[in-house]
Order: C-alpha cells, then structure tokens, then sequence
C-alpha cells in the first residue's frame, strides 16, 4: 500500500499498529488525532475533528490513502461526557463518510467494531449471529457498520473483543488500572462472570497490518482471542507473571456494575479469523512478553 491513513491515531491500538507497519516497511503512514497528540514517531501527525465534514474531506483528499484504518470511536469511558447525538454522528455517522471518500478514492476501508453488537448467550457468536446491542456505544458502532457496508465498495468490518496490554498512548485501559493498583499493592475488584474473548494489543496490530494483503472480498471478521477468559482470571495471571499478590485480587460479579448494561457471556467464533492464518498468543504467554515491553517504556507511557 502506498499511502496508509489511521483514524484515532492516539488511542489504544494504534500506537502498535504503527509500530508493525513500520517494521513491514510501510513508508507513507498518516495519523489522524484531534485532542491528544501521540508520542508515535515515524509517521505523519494531522490534527482533524472527524465530525468536522469539509476538513475530514480536505485531509484525506490531500492524502489520497489506498488503504484507510478507521479506528476512532466515541469509547465507552468517554461516553457519560457526550450527548447521543454527538456519539452517534461520530461513531455512525463519520464512519460513514469515511466509507464514502474510500469508494470515490478506492481504498480498502478497516472499520474496527465491537463484540458487543452480539446478542449475549453462551453459544460462540459468528459474524451471521444474532445482534441485540445493549448501550449507546454497541448501538452506534453497529450503525458505523451499517454504513460501511452501505457506502464502502472494499472493507473488513473488525467486531473487536475485550483488548489488553500496556497503553502506549494517553488512553487509560482495564489492563493499565489493573498493573497500577497490583503494582502498589492495591486490591482491585474483578469480575468472575463475565467472558470474552481477550485480544493482545501486539497481536491485534499484527492482524491490522497483515489483513490487507488478504483482501478478497468484502468480510466481517471476529476481531478477537482463541481464549475465553474472565477479568478475574486475567488479574490473577498478572499475578503470577509480574509477581505481585494474589489475595489482591477480589472475587466480582459484573451485576456490581451499574452505569451501564454489562455483556456476561460473549464466546466469538474464531473459525473466520484463523482462515485467514491469523494466530494468537495465549494470555499467559502474551503477558510475557508485556512485561518485556514495561522495561522500555517509562512510568509516565503506563498512565
């Protein structure tokens, strides 16, 4: 791909899916973020509100990108500050126009979604399973959907799992407030019952860079670990590899949690993602090598 554009450039997945691309040799890799400039290097920085029509147009006709990673999103921690208007003109209907400057300037379109869209059961839920999205955010990433397929002539829609690791950006995650409080000697209360499908943030970018040179047709994918696993048990395993405490970790029932509906059972099928020869590492062995990774990065990098 010649010219590479990424949305939400200072999130969570990004700043890795930067790194595997410049490792691959990708050479024109541009970077949209609006309030929080990334500590990524070796990419271009272009500082865009999405939801800003003309603008958005502007930058990606001026980079004329093959390929589009559309990883911005209204998230659920950011959702209690925002009206359902706005988080659904940015989830939904940015991802939509978007799609639409793709078609014009036919580039593959990869539009991270969420598991959440699923209807909860116990059974493993594949891209035809059926949907029941409980919260605002579930409900506007699923209406991004609709308007990726609507408008996007190329695409992967990505239902993405519960992901983990070290944040190398200003983005907070579960993983990132687990090792802070385990590491100081904190108990931290995790939930027993509820499970998903945890994805490492390493293999997530590795799937990202890769996935384009498998495109054939048009997919929706489960974006997501072979392991199904609770927040308990991935609080205890953090455990056993960095060396903290067990008896820190307290046994929770997600029903605990109350500002929004809680997901318990959530098993994805991961047949369409392992076809296209995408493997992923076990919890424990990915938490290996995140330790490797807290070495190199600063006190400040793990806010």
């Amino acid at each position: 791909m010649k010219n590479i554009l990424i949305t939400g450039v200072s999130g969570y997945i990004a700043p890795y899916l930067c790194k595997a691309l410049l490792h691959s040799g990708s050479k024109n890799v541009y970077g949209i973020y609006n309030s929080h400039r990334p500590y990524t290097k070796g990419i271009e920085l272009i500082r865009c509100n999405l939801t800003d029509t003309e603008k958005l147009t502007s930058v990606i006709k001026d980079i004329k990108p093959d390929l589009v990673y559309h990883l911005a999103s209204v998230t659920p921690t950011r959702i209690t500050n925002e009206e359902d208007t706005y988080i659904s003109r940015f989830n939904g209907g940015v991802s939509g126009e978007i799609a639409k400057l793709c078609t014009t300037l036919g580039a593959l379109m990869i539009y991270t979604s969420t598991d959440l869209v699923y209807k909860a059961g116990t059974d493993l839920k594949e891209d035809t399973s059926p949907l029941e999205p409980l919260t605002i955010y579930a409900k506007t990433k699923l209406e991004g959907e609709e308007a990726v397929k609507q408008y996007a002539e190329r695409y992967f829609i990505l239902r993405t799992s519960l992901v983990y690791g070290f944040t190398l950006s200003t983005y907070t995650s579960f993983f990132d407030a687990a090792y802070k409080s385990l590491s100081e000697g904190n108990q931290i209360r995790a939930f027993t019952d509820q499970f998903r499908n945890a994805l490492y943030t390493e293999d997530a970018a590795d799937i990202l860079a890769n996935l384009p040179g498998k495109y054939r047709q048009n997919e929706i994918i489960n974006f997501c670990g072979n392991e199904y696993i609770s927040r308990y048990y991935m609080c205890l395993g953090m455990c056993d590899v960095f060396g903290f405490e067990r008896s820190l970790v307290i046994p929770a029932s997600s029903d605990e949690f109350t500002k929004y509906p809680m997901v318990k059972e959530l098993g994805l099928s991961t047949e369409k993602k392992n076809k296209y020869v995408f493997d992923t590492g076990t919890y424990l062995d990915n938490l290996g090598k995140a330790k490797e990774i807290v070495k190199t990065i600063s006190n400040t990098d793990l806010r």
